[in-house]
C-alpha cells in the first residue's frame, strides 16, 4: 500500500509549482518535510547571491527550498557564508551533492574550492549540480583521511542517496545495512601538493566521526596555515 501511495504522489503533476506558492505560508516541518518533489530549485544565500541544486525529493534539498538558509544547518550555513567571503583555498570535505561548495563559489567566485565525497553515486549528483552553476569547483570522488591511497568505506550501497557514511568501522551499530566498499583515500596535504596550493584559510569536515583521522592527516598544513574549521562532532570522543 505505501509503494502504492508513493508512486502515485510521484506520479502527481505540478507538485513544484504548487508547493512554491504554499512555501508562503509558515508551513511546520512536520507537514512540509512530506511535501517534496524533483526538479531544479533556486537556493537564496543574500538579496543578489543564489545558486540552483536539483531536488531529488530527498532531505537537504527540501529542507532548503522549503526554508532556505534556515533550514539544514542554519547555524553552521550562517556561520558559513561569512567565514567563506574572507577566504581564499577552501576544503568541503564531506561534500555530498554540493550545498557547502555551492555557497562558498556564490559568495566568492574567486576562491579556490576543492569539494570531496566518496560516494560516487553522491559524487555524481554533486557533479550535476556544479554544472548547473557552472562552478569552477575542483571535485573529487575520494575519502580523505590520514594516507594517500586507498581506504575501507562503509557504505548502505542498497539506499540511492545517503547522508552518512565513513571509514570507521563501528560508526553505525546496524551494521548489516553497510558493506565495505574500498575508496580512493587522499591526504589534505597531498591535495594541497598536488594542486600547488597556497595558504589554506577554511576546512569544513563532515565525514562521520572519521575527523580524527582527516586532521592527523593534514597536520602540517594545519600547524602552518591555522585555517579556520568547520567541524561536525557527533559525540564526545
Amino acid at each position: 500500500m505505501k509503494h502504492a501511495l508513493r508512486s502515485i504522489y510521484a506520479a502527481l503533476p505540478f507538485k513544484q509549482q504548487l508547493f512554491t506558492i504554499l512555501r508562503l505560508l509558515p508551513l511546520p516541518e512536520s507537514l512540509y518535510k512530506h511535501l517534496h518533489f524533483k526538479g531544479i530549485i533556486d537556493v537564496k544565500v543574500s538579496d543578489t547571491e543564489r545558486f540552483r541544486m536539483k531536488h531529488h525529493g530527498y532531505i537537504i534539498e527540501n529542507e532548503l527550498f522549503w526554508r532556505g538558509m534556515q533550514g539544514w544547518e542554519k547555524v553552521s550555513l550562517e556561520l558559513w557564508v561569512r567565514l567563506c567571503r574572507r577566504s581564499s583555498v577552501i576544503f568541503d570535505i564531506g561534500a555530498n551533492t554540493g550545498v557547502y561548495a555551492l555557497i562558498a563559489h556564490t559568495v566568492k567566485k574567486d576562491a579556490t574550492i576543492i569539494a570531496v565525497e566518496p560516494v560516487q553515486r553522491v559524487f555524481n549528483l554533486l557533479d550535476e549540480n556544479l554544472k548547473l552553476n557552472n562552478a569552477d569547483v575542483r571535485a573529487l570522488c575520494a575519502a580523505i583521511s590520514d594516507h594517500d591511497g586507498t581506504a575501507t568505506l562503509y557504505d548502505e550501497v542498497d539506499n540511492p542517496y545517503i547522508t552518512s557514511v565513513s571509514l570507521n568501522r563501528d560508526f553505525e551499530p546496524n551494521t548489516e545495512r553497510f558493506r565495505p566498499v574500498e575508496v580512493p583515500c587522499r591526504t589534505i596535504s597531498g591535495i594541497m601538493a598536488e594542486m600547488n596550493l597556497g595558504k589554506l584559510d577554511l576546512l569544513k569536515i563532515d565525514v562521520e566521526t572519521h575527523e580524527p583521522e582527516v586532521l592527523a592527516g593534514s597536520a602540517d598544513i594545519l600547524r602552518r596555515d591555522r585555517p579556520t574549521m568547520l567541524i561536525e562532532i557527533l559525540n564526545d570522543q
